[in-house]
């Protein structure tokens, strides 16, 4: 039975949140000396997290020297050489691309752009084929939750963190002020893109940055039903779309600091649906509008006393047509969405030293409208408390924080679900047997939830205003190694977890009187039981000499996993793996830098799954291989940058299946050229 939690908890917890704001502006009376997380840093070389850095949960990070050896275009992409992670791709070229870490589900996947959250309340997934990897600097992905406790509430909200952090102020010293660069390929692909990054002054810069897209995406495919086989091409997968993104940095004071981001992604195009017997192309067609501005404070109020503040207004619309709709009619259905969100997070440092105390309030209205006949017309406040408590040590560091969640649901017309409300804990420790953080043994224990979506509870013949919120236990061990020698001559970073999870009352779809007519339903429970391993080492040949301009780099991560149906012993489903889950998954990156380049080899690998729970040989979808080669060349010309490569994508033509009857490309090219000035 779902825990009730009285709203009066609510009134006490901003009680507590204003009283220690009146306390913290009587505080700020005082001089300060200096302004911690505030003041601007000097930076050389490329920002580059390490893992060693989080040793409370596992992590794992890439940089921009990551991304070029992947042949990573949009985030999308980099994310597959996550273990753990995986990435559901619907065609390829220009599909969609959600990410699910350890089987919990995308929607159980929250993804951080600049500490700030995306969100759609519509349908709970984030695309990834929207977010370009022009502006990123470094990108990572936690189980559980960051280990730092000075951040929004509602970060702390998921299953799974995936953080992204663009360019900042501190960036604006160590990179070109000007970039522009052309993208082209197989299948009629093509993407211009520009980026214009300057420093004003000491305490004040921007960014901007826009990049278009078109590409016809009419891929060849092996089509083989009734052991006929034949190639075939996509049709009516055509994308038009792009993206522009605008940033303003400012350090008004030793005590403030203001970032303002703009976001814009726009997008038309053709839905090819699913490959089956008698294969004839869609005419479907969705156009996508996403909008959303940024503001954030972050003010150091006293000695030990620190606050960021957040505004976030988001705009999405959706339109979907189909002119062969089997209805009496063709569809034409559009969907607008507005959110309103607003944080604000405090970090006190008391007097006991590696003692840090947190405490988050953030608050979002949510609503959705349609031109669908009968639409409810649902709206969602939603606020979320959190309070955590860390201390290191130099041999360990712990932490705890307890998440307060409450959600609001109204409708024009129709049943709404009412009222929910959740806590969430969350425990971790990490020891440090030699003292120092080369080596870390952790655990951590997360309870966490998720609100069933918009679609999920109004979504014309198909909402189940009666669901509750689909709940989440994990449990992890693991450990970390990282060792690096001075120079960057050699490094070595290697890390290994043993997690078990389990999903209650999991939110799934199920035909009714026919195969038109679904109903969502709070049914089934999963046992995930897995292990996570990766290892990056890189070396440079030599001190002095030639052989100091070349350099080796290799990166790997494999998982292996057990994710069980345990709903009911009496269903002939029980004990099978539940859908689009393989035993074993990986990838592998190797790389080979010379003095004006860098030549690199990539590999995905998954196993056998099966497309729906039930594991029969029709459901089974073969396991596969995707090769990748990459070339590079950078060298200046009059003190401009240049950079061109060309990649080879699944250059042995292995047909294959991330979505059963969703074919991806065979082999294909893709050329970039790159100017920085």
């Amino acid at each position: 039975m779902e825990k009730q939690v009285p709203f009066s908890v609510f009134v006490v917890f901003w009680g507590l949140l204003a009283f220690f704001s009146a306390l913290q502006g009587l505080r700020a009376q005082r001089p300060l000396d200096s302004l911690q997380y505030l003041k601007p840093v000097e930076v050389r070389g490329t920002r580059a997290a390490k893992r060693s850095e989080n040793p409370l949960t596992p992590m794992q990070a890439f940089s921009v020297e990551d991304f070029r050896r992947m042949n990573a275009l949009r985030v999308g992409d980099a994310v597959k050489n996550f273990a753990g992670a995986q990435v559901k791709d619907y065609g390829g070229v220009g599909g969609m691309k959600t990410v699910s870490v350890r089987s919990l589900g995308a929607s159980h996947t929250a993804v951080s752009y600049d500490g700030v959250l995306l969100s759609d309340a519509q349908n709970g997934q984030i695309d990834l084929g929207k977010l370009y990897l022009d502006q990123v600097r470094t990108m990572s992905l936690y189980n559980g939750q960051s280990s730092s406790i000075f951040q929004p509430a509602r970060n702390f909200s998921s299953a799974a963190l995936l953080q992204i952090e663009t360019v900042s102020l501190a960036d604006l010293d160590s990179i070109a002020p000007f970039s522009a660069g052309f993208d082209f390929g197989s299948f009629l692909f093509l993407s211009p893109s520009f980026a214009m990054r300057k420093r004003i002054g000491k305490n004040f810069g921007f960014s901007a940055s826009a990049r278009f897209d078109y590409v016809k995406g009419d891929y060849p495919f092996l089509f083989d039903r009734g052991g006929e086989p034949r190639y075939l091409r996509r049709e009516n997968t055509d994308v038009k779309g792009g993206n522009a993104e605008l940033n303003f940095f400012a350090l008004l004071s030793d005590k403030h600091r203001i970032d303002l981001k703009l976001f814009y992604y726009g997008s038309e195009r053709g839905l090819p649906g699913a490959v089956i017997y008698y294969y004839k192309a869609s005419a479907q067609r969705l156009e996508d509008q996403d909008f959303f501005g940024v503001m954030k404070h972050a003010w150091q109020i006293a000695p030990g006393w620190s606050q960021k503040n957040v505004l976030k207004y988001n705009f999405r619309y959706n339109r979907f047509r189909d002119p062969e709709s089997l209805a009496s009619q063709a569809v034409d259905e559009r969907y607008r969405q507005n959110e309103v969100y607003a944080s604000s997070s405090t970090l006190y440092q008391p007097p006991v030293k590696g003692l840090e105390i947190g405490g988050a309030f953030d608050a979002a209205f949510n609503s959705l409208a349609s031109n669908v006949r009968g639409f409810p017309f649902p709206d969602r406040t939603s606020i979320w408390f959190n309070v955590a408590v860390k201390y290191k040590h130099r041999y360990g560091e712990a932490m705890l924080s307890g998440l307060t969640s409450a959600f609001f649901d109204r409708v024009r017309s129709g049943n709404s679900p009412g009222e929910k409300a959740r806590f969430s804990p969350f425990a971790s420790v990490a020891v440090f047997p030699l003292g120092k953080r080369i080596w870390s043994l952790r655990v951590f224990y997360k309870d966490i939830f998720r609100m069933p979506t918009f679609n999920d509870l109004y979504y014309s013949r198909v909402g189940n205003t009666g669901l509750l919120p689909e709940k989440a236990r994990q449990i992890d061990a693991g450990s970390s190694f990282s060792l690096s020698l001075p120079g960057r001559i050699w490094m070595l970073e290697a890390s290994v977890d043993f997690y078990r999870n389990w999903v209650e009352d999991k939110i799934v779809a199920y035909p009714t009187t026919n195969l038109f007519v679904w109903s969502m339903m709070n049914v089934d429970r999963v046992g995930i039981t897995g292990v996570d391993a990766s290892l990056k080492t890189g070396s440079a040949f030599g001190k002095t000499g030639l052989l100091s301009r070349f350099r080796f780099d290799l990166q790997v991560s494999y998982t292996w996993q057990e994710a069980l149906d345990r709903t009911d012993p009496g269903n002939g489903t029980y004990g099978h793996r539940i859908a689009y889950t393989p035993e074993h998954s990986g990838s592998a990156v190797v790389s080979l830098g010379f003095p004006y380049g860098e030549l690199s080899y990539r590999l995905m690998f998954c196993g056998s799954r099966y497309a729906l729970n039930e594991n029969i040989p029709e459901n089974l979808l073969e396991p596969y291989a995707e090769h990748g080669l990459g070339l590079n060349f950078r060298f200046e010309v009059r003190g401009t940058g240049m950079e061109a490569g060309v990649e080879w994508l699944n250059f042995t033509g292995e047909a294959y299946q991330v979505v059963l009857n969703y074919p991806m490309p065979l082999a294909h090219y893709r050329v970039h050229l790159r100017c920085r000035f």
